[in-house]
């Protein structure tokens, strides 16, 4: 029973840790470390005339992936939190209906492979719950092995919930309830906001291009006009320093579209 149990919490800590081929985390990375050492190239070219000298700057290759990743995880937990509402609305259903909160959560398994497939993480995550509370594990407990192995905010919150709801007593379907409808209205103010800010994200992706284009634009139909500005100490200095400004701008814009929930 003992060997079960940790049976299911390894397949919890596979579907979430990212390791699995299918969840893409290593496509990601990959095609981050590419479009990292590509932008290096091309500050290499354009600011120094040397597309080697653009690995001075190796160390930002890290940044730029760690950054690539947790966007990455972001958006892996933004979709699991969608589906972990409608997943949360076929419990509340099924409570409603009079099943068990441990029934209702196997019926819930049921709805999300109709919605999203068995191959979601969200369907993995609960029918690993509903395995465990085969083995004897209480709800409360499945739900948070499943809670602090995904890490969403939302599915954090509503276990904390459920295990003191379960502990203290109360109605259990109106506190479900309430939770699951504050949870799909936090998870729909998060949408919108991001829709509200999508044309701005894109604005600003579009300005980080337009210093790179000036310069290539100025290279290919002015050259004698910036070629001073290459081989010799002062050129190197002053394109640093503008280098310096460009990603202090990016940085900055990057924090004024990152809106919190």
């Amino acid at each position: 029973m003992q060997g079960a149990k940790l049976s299911e919490a390894l397949k919890l800590r596979e579907i979430f840790s990212g390791t699995k081929k299918n969840s893409g985390r290593r496509g990601w990375i990959l095609r981050s470390v590419t479009e990292g050492v590509g932008i290096l190239l091309a500050i290499g070219f354009l600011f120094y005339n040397n597309v080697l000298a653009g690995l001075v700057f190796f160390p930002y290759l890290f940044f730029y992936v760690r950054k690539r990743i947790k966007e990455f995880e972001n958006k892996r937990r933004e979709k699991l939190a969608v589906e972990f509402k409608d997943g949360m609305q076929a419990v509340v259903s099924a409570l409603i209906a009079g099943y068990s909160i441990e029934n209702a959560f196997r019926e819930a398994v049921g709805e999300l492979e109709l919605m999203y497939g068995k191959k979601t993480e969200i369907y993995k995550g609960f029918l690993v719950i509903t395995n465990q509370l085969n083995l004897n594990v209480s709800i409360e407990e499945a739900f948070s092995n499943f809670a602090r192995e995904c890490r969403v905010e939302e599915i954090t919150g509503f276990a904390q919930v459920l295990y003191y709801a379960k502990r203290n007593g109360g109605n259990l379907i109106q506190i479900i309830k309430n939770t699951s409808d504050t949870i799909s209205e936090k998870i729909e103010v998060k949408r919108e906001i991001n829709t509200a800010v999508s044309a701005k994200r894109l604005e600003q992706n579009i300005m980080n291009l337009v210093p790179m284009g000036i310069i290539l634009y100025m290279r290919i139909t002015s050259a004698g006009m910036i070629e001073k500005l290459y081989g010799n100490i002062y050129g190197i200095i002053i394109m640093t320093f503008c280098l310096i400004i460009y990603f202090a701008a990016k940085v900055i814009a990057d924090k004024i579209v990152d809106i919190k929930v």
